[in-house]
């Protein structure tokens, strides 16, 4: 048996993290499930806790998240990125110091290392003392990014790094784009599907399968298991609660489990959802818990849906349905830049409705017509669905569609259940696509 070269023991793997969100621990969690067997990275967090708070005032206050919206596209990006990519790499200081001392108390000393880093903050600062780091400690740096949304926001161009995984083609010319108008060094680029979890992949059994078409049927008494996960910024708290209790109260059947990060901004909404009987809570202090438990949960029971913002967890949309975590998904509207990205992502990839054909979907539910809707042909694809804004609305919607058979006709006639492996933005083995590149990456610098 050969064993990987990621198992030697002259290799460190980094994972890093930023306290901003829970979208690239997601991302390291999955990319860690998918190492070989014997492998035992090092997890190094950002000591920068501000980035978190920044992260939650710029998602909630409308008028601070209209400015982000703003800053995110055109001309305040370009001078945004700028600033903020100097102050980034002006300030390695610390980071250098976490660096040496987490190299300096390995029992056996490497002499390469691999940094996965998931968000642009740390990646910016490692590639500014990647060199000094390798010419002072005699190691090979190899520094992997691996972007976190379909969404070319021009931080993600890190220059220095060895490689930036992208999830599509667009993004991917978008961002090389901005570097040549801006005159930044070329970096190597690798178009490879969304790491989604490992874990998540594994098929369902056939009772698992009957029973997640069960919890798709209008006419069924099943009961219908439906994953609430809460951003780390605890976006949309409102919505998500009074949508709760409008489906509940039409039918209840519905149990859902809400997973949160215990935190001072979330105390209020955690009281509330105790108090519900139709709600099972799943709450963790570190938001590594939070993603663990979400994953767990999935294992644990067959979920039928999720609502969820449409950031990382759009991209469950790769899953088949017949996958554990294949569940229906139901996005609220979207928050910033990279979820409408996202949005765009998935509609272009026909994962969702775009705009004509959701429309059509709003008129044929809401037919005085007892008969279910036929959607065979259209929903054939689908993997989600957008919820309107006004949350009376969209559990209106979520029954409309449960008792007009939408969601049992996309279970039943999904595609992905079968999908042909031929293109790489919509596969769901990215995890392994992604530790297989990096695998020639590392063999490339050492034999070099």
């Amino acid at each position: 048996m050969t064993t990987s070269i990621l198992a030697k023991k002259s290799l460190l793997i980094v994972f890093t993290y930023a306290p901003a969100g829970l979208g690239h621990l997601r991302v390291t969690d999955a990319l860690y499930h998918g190492l070989p067997t014997g492998v035992t990275p090092v997890l190094l967090g950002a000591q920068d806790t501000s980035v978190g708070v920044i992260h939650r005032i710029m998602s909630i206050h409308p008028i601070l998240r209209r400015i982000m919206e703003w800053a995110q596209r055109g001309t305040p990006e370009n001078v945004f990125t700028y600033f903020y990519r100097r102050q980034l790499r002006a300030n390695t200081k610390l980071l250098y110091q976490q660096m040496v001392t987490i190299l300096s108390q390995r029992l056996e000393v490497p002499t390469t290392v691999l940094i996965i880093a998931t968000h642009f903050g740390l990646a910016h600062q490692l590639a500014a003392i990647k060199e000094r780091l390798s010419k002072t400690l005699k190691i090979t740096m190899i520094l992997v990014v691996q972007v976190t949304d379909d969404s070319p926001q021009r931080m993600w161009y890190v220059d220095g790094a060895d490689v930036i995984f992208v999830p599509s083609e667009l993004t991917k010319q978008e961002l090389s784009r901005y570097a040549t108008q801006a005159g930044l060094p070329p970096v190597t680029f690798a178009v490879a599907p969304y790491p989604v979890s490992p874990l998540l992949s594994k098929p369902l059994t056939e009772s698992e399968r009957a029973y997640r078409l069960r919890q798709s049927d209008g006419k069924s008494q099943s009961a219908i298991h439906v994953t609430v996960p809460i951003s780390g910024a605890a976006v949309g708290t409102d919505f998500m609660r009074d949508l709760m209790d409008e489906l509940f109260a039409r039918s209840h059947r519905f149990i859902f489990h809400v997973i949160c990060k215990s935190a001072p901004f979330t105390e209020i909404f955690v009281k509330e959802m105790s108090e519900r009987p139709y709600v099972k809570l799943l709450v963790s202090t570190h938001g590594r818990e939070v993603v663990s438990q979400h994953e767990l949960l999935y294992r644990r029971v067959c979920i039928g849906f999720e609502i969820t913002k449409p950031s990382e967890q759009a991209f469950k949309a790769l899953l088949p349905t017949s996958s554990v975590g294949g569940s229906i998904l139901l996005f609220s509207q979207p928050v910033g830049r990279q979820e409408y990205d996202n949005l765009a992502f998935l509609t272009r990839h026909k994962l969702i409705p775009n705009a004509r054909e959701q429309q059509k979907l709003f008129q044929r539910i809401n037919e005085e017509s007892s008969k279910p809707v036929t959607f065979k042909d259209e929903t054939k694809k689908w993997r989600g669905l957008l919820l309107p804004n006004d949350p009376k609305d969209a559990a209106h919607f979520f029954i409309r569609c449960l008792t007009k058979g939408v969601f049992t006709s996309m279970l039943t006639h999904n595609e992905w259940n079968k999908q042909t492996i031929d293109n790489d933005e919509v596969r769901s083995d990215g995890v392994h696509i992604f530790w297989k590149k990096v695998e020639e990456i590392v063999a490339s610098d050492k034999s070099g």
